[in-house]
């Protein structure tokens, strides 16, 4: 089929980390969390899986006097692609505690200051630290539309700015995929909407473009539409192509799926609500990777992600929904989930 056309980026996630960075990463995280008591139960999942499937290390061989601190750690870990994995697992450490704690986002502002390590996500995680629901979602949603264009689906050219911009075509292909031949990936696609309850987006639905490029992500992939499985979604597209829209996106999914700090809409894509209301968190005391399961369909998206040989995000679904499922997974090279999310044995190839 040739649809990957060398379409992998340059910022690909470097995993498996070589074994002197794994150990440092390992280390900083024992010290990042060692507030308060230690880290909590769910902190300790994450860590765990994390070691496991993409720092190749048992966390519990890494004692609490080999916690690194963050000048110590600068040191180990000079090169920046190295100090961003490490940042990026500190931030989704520190949105994984529940109640959400003053001490460690101190913390994660350490390591920070001790790599000169000032992204925007650190605005993100002050303001969900210090604002109000409604004001942080607000900051959010601002930062976050700059990345919609490339988040969103690769249909003809590049992506539109404005959903108002899509041409017919568009929506004829849309409409067409109801009628794809079993097994492909359009047939795919309608199957998964009609599980999640969803509508398949139209002419008037708010930005359609980046929900047919997100879904497919999901149809890919393997991933459902549950909480644990956006987080994954997340994951398994950072580490094919560690962008800062990627990596903005998988942060949209622990905000609404970790912290609930806001969820989906109808008319515009977030309502800040704070509090419960999200069917995958309790206010306060339980996110998402909390769930059974859920840290280590996390990591193991990550370890997904980095062995793919091609980047499914960066193709035009709508252009080859007729074709066959498993034929684009095999051409991806995307390695099948450890435990399917839903019965499709069939839409995986036996061999790469």
């Amino acid at each position: 089929m040739n649809i990957i056309q060398n379409n992998l980026s340059s910022t690909k996630t470097p995993f498996p980390l070589p074994k002197p960075m794994a150990q440092a990463i390992g280390g900083g995280l024992k010290g990042l969390v060692d507030i308060d008591g230690g880290p909590t139960l769910e902190q300790t999942r994450i860590l765990n899986a994390l070691a496991t499937h993409i720092l190749g290390f048992d966390m519990s061989s890494i004692s609490k006097s080999a916690a690194i601190a963050p000048a110590q750690l600068a040191g180990l870990l000079p090169d920046p692609k190295y100090q961003r994995i490490f940042m990026q697992i500190a931030i989704v450490l520190d949105l994984c505690r529940h109640p959400k704690n003053e001490k460690q986002f101190l913390r994660v502002e350490e390591y920070a200051a001790a790599f000169k390590f000032n992204g925007v996500e650190l605005k993100i995680l002050r303001d969900f630290a210090h604002l109000s629901a409604i004001d942080a979602t607000a900051d959010f949603i601002r930062l976050y539309g700059s990345y919609t264009p490339e988040l969103s689906e690769h249909h003809g050219n590049l992506p539109p700015v404005d959903p108002k911009d899509l041409d017919d075509q568009f929506f004829d292909r849309l409409e067409q995929l109801a009628h794809m031949p079993y097994g492909s990936l359009g047939w795919a696609f309608t199957n998964f909407y009609a599980r999640s309850k969803f509508e398949v987006p139209g002419r008037d639905s708010p930005n359609p473009s980046y929900y047919v490029s997100h879904d497919m992500g999901h149809v890919i992939s393997g991933y459902e539409a549950t909480g644990p499985g956006e987080v994954a979604l997340g994951a398994i597209k950072l580490a094919i192509d560690g962008s800062d829209a990627n990596w903005m996106a998988s942060l949209a999914n622990f905000l609404i799926h970790e912290v609930g700090l806001f969820t989906h809409g109808t008319d515009v894509q977030f309502i800040p609500h704070g509090g419960d209301g999200d069917p995958y968190y309790t206010a306060g005391v339980r996110g998402t990777v909390d769930m059974p399961g859920a840290a280590d369909l996390f990591a193991e998206a990550l370890q997904r992600g980095a062995a793919c040989g091609g980047d499914f995000t960066k193709l035009d679904h709508l252009a080859i929904a007729h074709m066959p499922l498993i034929e684009i997974r095999r051409e991806l090279k995307i390695p099948p989930l450890s435990k399917s999310m839903y019965d499709d044995k069939d839409l995986w190839p036996s061999s790469y």
